[in-house]
């Protein structure tokens, strides 16, 4: 693996976890959605320090070189990432629908009340 590329990884694992940190700081993130990033920049920092996992593994997997490896496996990450995010905004679309459905019939129900005792 590139010595360039090795840095750009360690460099984008610190600016990661740097912008992890000082969301959670201003709550900003779930501790719970931070864990996944921190995860992630340990992932990169641990190919970076040790590219020899990426040359066994590209090797392993018939990769022409291990810089593609990394690749794919940074795409392949953020598209599981992608499609949970996906998955929790619909359930919570979902959620919102009822909520306002709910509202929208203890509203009537209220204006309803209020009409029988005039």
């Amino acid at each position: 693996m590139d010595r360039s590329l090795r840095i750009l990884l360690i460099v984008g694992a610190a600016a990661t976890l740097l912008l992890i940190c000082s969301a959670v700081k201003r709550q900003k993130i779930q501790i719970e959605d931070s864990l996944f990033w921190i995860c992630f920049s340990g992932l990169l920092v641990v190919l970076a320090v040790f590219p020899q996992i990426a040359f066994w593994l590209s090797a392993l997997l018939g990769f022409q070189s291990p810089a593609n490896f990394v690749y794919v496996v940074i795409i392949a990450l953020m598209l599981v990432r992608e499609f949970r995010n996906s998955s929790k905004i619909s359930t919570l679309k979902y959620r919102v629908d009822q909520l306002a459905q709910e509202v929208a019939l203890d509203e009537n129900d209220r204006g309803a009340d209020k009409d029988e005792g005039r």
